[in-house]
């Protein structure tokens, strides 16, 4: 029998210098880069790095992950300052083990604004 590995979310904010052109694989990617750069191969292989939700007219997306690598992808996220020359901060928000209560946080954000 094997063992349903624990899966954990994070909500992110997106903040861009300027009119860049983002997607789902150019934010992955930059993630990775991130990863690999800082924390090498070993611990990419542990990651299991997905991006459920991407909103780029909220600026916010959401990423699953391995429970046990939450202090690295939270560390990846923040080391991630640019993509393709130009300015970008991707701003962890709150870490859930499930998406319905970071949809209640962004809902939550948008009635204080």
């Amino acid at each position: 029998m094997t063992i349903k590995e624990r899966q954990r979310y994070i909500i992110f904010k997106i903040i861009i210098e300027s009119d860049m052109f983002l997607d789902q694989n150019i934010i992955l990617k930059s993630i990775w880069q991130s990863i690999w750069r800082y924390f090498g191969m070993k611990e990419a292989n542990k990651i299991g790095l997905w991006l459920v939700d991407l909103n780029l007219t909220e600026n916010y997306a959401i990423i699953r992950f391995s429970h046990e690598t939450k202090e690295v992808i939270i560390t990846a996220l923040t080391l991630v300052q640019e993509i393709n020359g130009k300015r970008i901060i991707f701003s962890p928000l709150k870490t859930s083990g499930t998406i319905k209560s970071l949809k209640k946080k962004i809902s939550y954000h948008k009635k204080k604004e």
